[in-house]
């Protein structure tokens, strides 16, 4: 081995990096995907993550640093509506936010202290959007933070924030400052828990004004963006520091289906086999709230469009389930299950998204909240999908148009493949490692 690379597999091992993380199970992955990169390129790693993702993070390459509270937990249906989303209501929909940020605020003290503590011992934070207060905690152990998002975050003028459920252009300074206006409202939702955790935990006087990871254009921290410029091209004002990477995906399929049991693996690709239009479909959470009440525009759906399911949803729900169209899991890896199938439908969140991207099939999205409208957008301007059907004007017979359209419309599935196929020759944890070697 070359003398340089010995001494810089050294110097790498003496830095311990923490990839702080939070959210759902699409948050978590491409984070032990990423850190396992980061593990093999010589640095020591841990990952820090609600202690509910410890069956997951526990058999990958990492040393697992738990702690308490995950508010992803919380977002569950409050009458007819869920938190943080664009309902049939929208005064339900402005209700049930305001619940759930009265219900988030004890458990976001008790999360940031536990996550602080699990972080002590590091010399660098990687941190995602779910756990952007990560920042606050890198300035109270006085060690560098760097952003790693599976969205794009950074201001820019060529479109508005990820975040954000329409999708109209604003134009220029109007996209800018709807950026900042996201911004602010990310940061007073939880002002007075970072700053109690600013005081507690670090002696930090309180912030003021912003989160400092969110500053505009050239006071923006290094952000590896964990998508690809064939999905979201890269926006021409940002700066040297956004780095788009590509996906953080394993290499290759590490014996997904031993996460389902043999036996019903064997009746799921029995199921598949035997069907002429095998399709995916999942609402993601919380979007399977209230399933008693989609169960039947489903069947109907199926039946319009000749299609066969495998329907991703709590094991409660199985036995209200009596169509043969429909096989019920409670969970199947995207990429084990989306290869097998003719097209993939879900609600468009940004690990999901990127499976069926790479599985070369096309992808209907259902947004429901968050980021999911933008990934939404993005299938269907890159030609890969339909336009998107928001979960609150989902019906039987629009649901029934698009899964037809995405079995039938031959351009489409083409266009799905070679993306599929351009994705393939990206390595984006490959490239991610490169900055980091780079900068530290």
């Amino acid at each position: 081995m070359d003398n340089r690379v010995q001494w810089s597999i050294v110097r790498f091992s003496m830095k311990t990096i923490t990839l702080l993380t939070s959210g759902t199970r699409g948050d978590v992955l491409p984070y032990i995907a990423l850190g396992e990169g980061l593990h093999e390129a010589g640095f020591t790693v841990r990952i820090a993550a609600p202690i509910g993702f410890a069956n997951i993070i526990q058999t990958s390459k990492l040393t697992f640093a738990p702690f308490e509270g995950n508010p992803s937990d919380l977002m569950i249906e409050q009458g007819n509506q869920t938190p943080l989303t664009l309902g049939s209501n929208f005064i339900n929909s402005i209700r049930a936010t305001k619940n759930f940020l009265r219900t988030a605020r004890p458990l976001y003290r008790q999360m940031l202290h536990t996550a602080a503590e699990a972080c002590r011992g590091s010399d660098l934070l990687i941190h995602g959007l779910p756990t952007i207060w990560g920042a606050h905690i890198a300035e109270g152990l006085r060690i560098p933070a760097v952003r790693a998002l599976l969205q794009p975050l950074a201001p820019t003028r060529e479109f508005p924030p990820a975040l954000l459920p329409f999708r109209f252009s604003l134009l220029g300074i109007g996209n800018w400052f709807s950026h900042w206006a996201v911004t602010q409202s990310i940061w007073h939702s939880w002002r007075s828990e970072i700053n109690h955790a600013r005081h507690a935990d670090f002696g930090l006087a309180p912030a003021q004004w912003t989160d400092p990871s969110l500053q505009a254009f050239s006071r923006q921290p290094l952000t590896l963006n964990g998508f690809s410029e064939q999905i979201v091209p890269r926006p021409k004002d940002w700066n040297e520091k956004q780095v788009i990477t590509g996906y953080w995906r394993n290499s290759g399929v590490r014996q997904l289906a031993a996460e389902i049991p043999e036996q019903q693996a064997v009746r799921l690709q029995s199921f598949i086999d035997s069907s002429a239009n095998a399709i995916a479909i999942g609402f993601g959470s919380p979007g399977t709230q209230g399933f008693t009440q989609t169960l039947s525009m489903l069947e109907e759906a199926f039946h319009l469009a000749n299609a066969q399911a495998v329907l991703t949803i709590p094991s409660k729900w199985h036995g209200e389930i009596k169509s043969k169209n429909i096989f019920p899991i409670e969970y199947t890896p995207h990429d084990w299950l989306y290869p097998r199938v003719k097209v993939a439908v879900h609600h468009g969140g940004a690990g999901t998204t990127s499976a069926s991207l790479h599985a070369g099939i096309p992808t209907i999205t259902m947004p429901l909240a968050i980021d999911q409208f933008f990934w939404g957008e993005r299938i269907y301007k890159i030609g890969v999908g339909p336009k998107p059907i928001p979960q609150r004007k989902l019906n039987a017979e629009n649901l029934a148009q698009a899964i037809t359209q995405a079995l039938t419309d031959e351009s489409m599935r083409a266009r799905a493949k070679t993306i599929s196929v351009a994705l393939s020759q990206e390595n984006g944890i490959q490239a991610a490692v490169s900055q980091m070697r780079s900068q530290f």
